[in-house]
């Protein structure tokens, strides 16, 4: 049996676990509840299911009766739920509808301590899954998001079932005389998956009987394919974040070709901005700078001119909130400090270009020599904070700050929350 074939060759402890099945009352679900209830005696596992109505359908109720019915026949545990009508959206429904039902799943399966979350998934939603994201973005990674074991909001979750055929599926259901619902928007062409399920996916197991055979291996080799990237990301270091942006010693990077550096930036923004990107690195950029790689959103920055800012009263620069004050402030993250005389008037903005910075030994000094040794990019420098007392720079974020000592003075934190 594929579904045994499965636990085994992944290695998946099944003995005193509990297993959570998400249920819709489909062909597909209903024959996973049913294999997992016949082999729970067998490995010694407990069987539960979880239904999440939609309410998008004037029959959905229907779903529940079934399951309702199938799990009091088989002493099998049921937890239901509903998506409100007053939270679902206008837009996007679709992907809407998916979140909330995997919220409600996981949440349960964390409240009622499950081990394992098991979908329905079959070897046709996967080969719809590659055949969807190779024709909206053609990115290998997106490709193998079905995955036969994973994890989802710190929850074990297994597709037994991908190597199964949708008919196999069927068949089960009416060789077992087993109850289901057959969803009628699935019939439809308005989405882009029902279209390729109804018409180009017969036509290439036309083509090829093992299409689906195929499909897993391609998914398996994808994975695999995958995980040796990332271990070869893990292995040159974290990035650290550095005014917005994202840098690595750039002799880190040295063994890498071109090729192998833009896919280590391509993991990077997946990994800090949830965002795919192919080889152009979409909206952003690399810049090598004083022994450092940056990744910078490829956005031109705008300059803040300055503005009055009093002391003790929070303000806000490039999005951020800052505190100026003589108190050390535990609760908050210190950006620097300074020393100054007391009673000055204060702004704050960007450096205004062509400013000077004044030495300890009263010699002035151009503020791009400043920015040059801290190695603030050029591209950043926008980003520092500058605070003026009676407009003289006092302090600029990441390379300049007032620091000889004035006996009648005080000494000044910048702070960000």
């Amino acid at each position: 049996m594929k579904i045994t074939d499965f636990f085994k060759q992944h290695k998946i402890v099944l003995q005193n676990k509990r297993l959570l099945v998400a249920a819709s009352a489909g062909p597909d679900s209903m024959a996973l509840l049913d294999m997992l209830v016949n082999l729970q005696r067998e490995f010694g596992f407990t069987v539960f299911a979880a239904h999440f109505d939609h309410q998008l359908r004037s029959d959905s109720s229907t779903e529940t009766e079934i399951l309702q019915k199938y799990c009091a026949q088989n002493k099998v545990e049921l937890f239901t739920g509903k998506w409100n009508k007053e939270e679902q959206p206008q837009l996007g429904i679709e992907a809407a509808a998916r979140d909330a039902r995997y919220l409600f799943l996981t949440n349960l399966a964390y409240a009622k301590q499950m081990d394992y979350l098991l979908t329905a998934h079959h070897g046709d939603d996967l080969l719809e899954n590659i055949l969807l994201k190779l024709i909206r973005s053609g990115n290998p990674e997106e490709m193998n998001s079905l995955q036969s074991v994973g994890k989802m909001h710190d929850i074990t979750l297994l597709r037994p079932l991908l190597a199964y055929s949708k008919q196999e599926l069927v068949e089960y259901d009416q060789k077992h005389r087993i109850n289901y619902v057959v969803d009628s928007t699935n019939q439809e062409d308005e989405t882009m998956r029902n279209r390729l399920r109804h018409h180009v996916i017969p036509l290439l197991k036309k083509e090829n009987s093992n299409l689906l055979i195929n499909a897993l291996r391609f998914s398996k080799k994808m994975i695999q394919l995958t995980e040796l990237v990332n271990e070869q990301v893990a292995d040159i270091g974290q990035v650290e974040p550095f005014l917005g942006a994202w840098r690595v010693k750039t002799d880190k990077l040295i063994n890498l070709s071109a090729t192998e550096k833009n896919i280590f930036w391509q993991k990077i923004i997946w990994q800090k901005y949830h965002r795919r990107v192919n080889e152009n690195l979409g909206t952003f950029a690399v810049v090598d700078y004083q022994g450092y790689s940056y990744l910078l959103k490829n956005k031109p920055e705008k300059a803040i001119q300055p503005f009055k800012v009093a002391l003790d009263q929070p303000f806000a620069f490039k999005g951020k909130s800052y505190l100026l004050t003589t108190e050390r402030q535990a609760t908050l993250t210190e950006v620097g400090n300074f020393w100054l005389e007391k009673n000055s008037n204060f702004t704050a903005g960007s450096l205004i270009p062509g400013k000077k910075l004044i030495l300890k030994n009263g010699e002035r000094v151009k503020a791009k020599k400043k920015f040059a040794e801290n190695t603030v990019p050029f591209a950043l420098r926008l980003r520092c904070i500058a605070i003026y007392a009676e407009n003289e720079p006092v302090f600029v974020e990441k390379c300049y700050q007032k620091q000889d000592f004035i006996p009648a003075g005080k000494r000044y934190f910048l702070y960000v929350s």
